[in-house]
């Protein structure tokens, strides 16, 4: 058996992965372990929504995970590409091809460079922070390392960004014939 992260891969692998991550019509089911690394990615999204809940003192919450604005502004950009990731998989085409499919292609490198700045951003927040342990910090490099950890060896993964950025464009002039 191929480690999870090689790249070549038999034929037979290929059909074996098509009946697994394929459903019965045909199209590739979404991930759920991506939805958790996009939505660890865009962190700064999910906290300025939660902090608009609070009626009475919306910026409190915010307080409690970024210490300025410039970090919480900082993490909106951090959070820009795997939100145009989340879009794109959200309006990928199957059937014909479309803007989303096209930035499929370039979903691996654009997670990936989100999560280089982030960890720039981790190791700055370490060095203000002058090397103090927290356990929120701890988590959030554990969940750094993860996420590293799955978008390099997830074949489902692979799957999903290769089929939905190989779809080939619908032929018009079928439907003629």
């Amino acid at each position: 058996m191929k480690k999870s992260g090689s790249a070549q891969i038999s034929a037979g692998q290929q059909l074996y992965e098509k009946a697994r991550y394929l459903d019965k019509e045909g199209r590739a089911s979404f991930p759920l372990s991506l939805l958790l690394v996009i939505l660890f990615q865009m962190r700064g999204y999910v906290a300025g929504i939660i902090s608009i809940t609070f009626a009475e003192d919306r910026t409190r919450l915010l307080k409690l995970f970024y210490t300025n604005t410039e970090q919480f502004g900082v993490m909106l950009l951090v959070g820009l590409p795997a939100l145009v990731v989340l879009l794109a998989t959200a309006f990928a085409a199957e059937d014909d091809r479309n803007w989303a499919n096209a930035v499929m292609r370039f979903a691996q490198p654009l997670l990936m460079l989100s999560l280089l700045v982030d960890a720039v951003l981790i190791g700055w927040l370490f060095v203000e922070s002058y090397g103090a342990f927290s356990f929120g910090r701890a988590a959030i490099v554990f969940g750094w390392f993860i996420c590293i950890w799955y978008l390099l060896n997830s074949r489902r993964w692979r799957f999903y960004r290769t089929h939905l950025a190989s779809r080939e464009p619908a032929d018009p002039t079928a439907e003629k014939r």
